[in-house]
């Protein structure tokens, strides 16, 4: 009989996790202060000035996010390029959503497989979304429309986004072992699998098992084809 092993393992960087928060926590306060400049009995100069704010704080997090995307880890830009073997596991996130969590949940490294081309799709709405804000009532035109109804559309593209991207890590959390939410507070997540003979120092791709700790960090290249 197998035994299970499991790791510890850092994933996601302290600038990361930092610029994700500072984009998901204004996100929900850019949606929640949007609704209130739209009630009459709302102090509209209060609300607006919080919202062009907070617009210049998410666009601070998103050029951090643009400046990691240079640097090595899971934040690098070429960790949204599917590789071949995360094709089954596309496959098999489909098949767990539609079967509404009853098909089992596939394992990956950092990003979820299906939605490696999604995320670079939201950065680039999120930043139309901050950079039409900012010319809210400007003359611009983008393709005939003026800013203030190209910011109204990449909203809804946003909140639609937030909603499904909440519902679906809460689900992974809930049938996954792998610490989802968690791991982007501290950075860590849960690696399960079988087969791992410590004495012999076989391990995951280019680690010897006994460099491994509680909280030991390892090489995305090394593990991830472990868990595609």
């Amino acid at each position: 009989m197998q035994q299970e092993n499991i790791r510890y393992v850092l994933v996601w960087s302290v600038w990361l996790r930092l610029s994700h928060w500072i984009i998901a926590g204004g996100v929900l306060f850019q949606i929640a202060s949007a609704w209130a400049l739209a009630h009459d009995d709302a102090n509209a100069a209060f609300w607006l000035d919080w919202h062009l704010i907070t617009g210049q704080i998410i666009l601070m997090a998103f050029a951090l996010r643009v400046v990691l995307l240079f640097f090595p880890g899971s934040s690098n830009w070429r960790a949204f390029i599917p590789e071949r073997s995360q094709l089954q596991a596309m496959i098999q996130m489909i098949k767990f959503y539609l079967s509404l969590a009853r098909f089992p949940l596939p394992n990956w490294y950092a990003h979820n497989p299906l939605w490696l081309p999604v995320y670079p799709v939201f950065y680039l709405v999120l930043a139309g979304c901050v950079i039409s804000g900012l010319l809210y009532n400007s003359s611009h035109v983008f393709f005939g429309n003026p800013m203030y109804e190209l910011h109204g559309a990449l909203v809804g593209l946003i909140v639609a986004f937030s909603i499904f991207h909440i519902a679906t890590v809460f689900l992974h959390d809930l049938k996954g072992k792998g610490a989802y939410i968690s791991a982007m507070v501290n950075g860590f997540r849960y690696f399960h699998y079988t087969g791992l003979d410590d004495k012999a120092g076989s391990g995951l791709p280019g680690k010897q098992s006994a460099d491994f700790s509680d909280k030991q960090s390892i090489s995305v290249d090394s593990i991830k084809k472990q868990f595609d």
